[in-house]
């Protein structure tokens, strides 16, 4: 068990209104309609599909520690088409030498799925627990 100190909490501003509905396949950035879909756990809006998987560094699946101490399993991808950007990009604790990053988040119930990495390319790390 991770104590207490070393737990990061994030506070998002609370809407007055409850989190909108799960969308259907046609409302979603991606629409495929099969089983290479990658959603988000708590919406289930389509996020990326599996066939933009992508190796970087060497692997596919990395796991790593941010500076509060959290773990990430995170898994790479070309594009992740149903995320939006939020905040600047830094290279501050990067965890891919070279590479600036930047807060992905679901584009309809805006949960913190990963990141988006710029450097020598472009890619996506989605936190693995928060897709399926």
């Amino acid at each position: 068990m991770v104590p207490e100190e070393r737990i990061c909490r994030v506070h998002l501003p609370r809407s007055r209104h409850r989190r909108p509905p799960a969308p259907k396949d046609d409302d979603t950035p991606v629409t495929d309609g099969n089983k290479n879909s990658l959603r988000c756990t708590l919406c289930h809006t389509v996020i990326t599909k599996q066939e933009l998987a992508l190796s970087v560094q060497g692997s596919h699946e990395h796991a790593f520690f941010n500076p509060a101490g959290i773990a990430f399993e995170i898994r790479c991808f070309r594009a992740a088409p149903g995320t939006v950007l939020q905040g600047g990009t830094s290279d501050v604790f990067s965890w891919f030498s070279g590479y600036h990053w930047q807060v992905a988040l679901c584009a309809h119930c805006r949960t913190h799925l990963g990141w988006r990495f710029t450097g020598d390319t472009v890619f996506f790390g989605l936190i693995a627990a928060r897709i399926r």
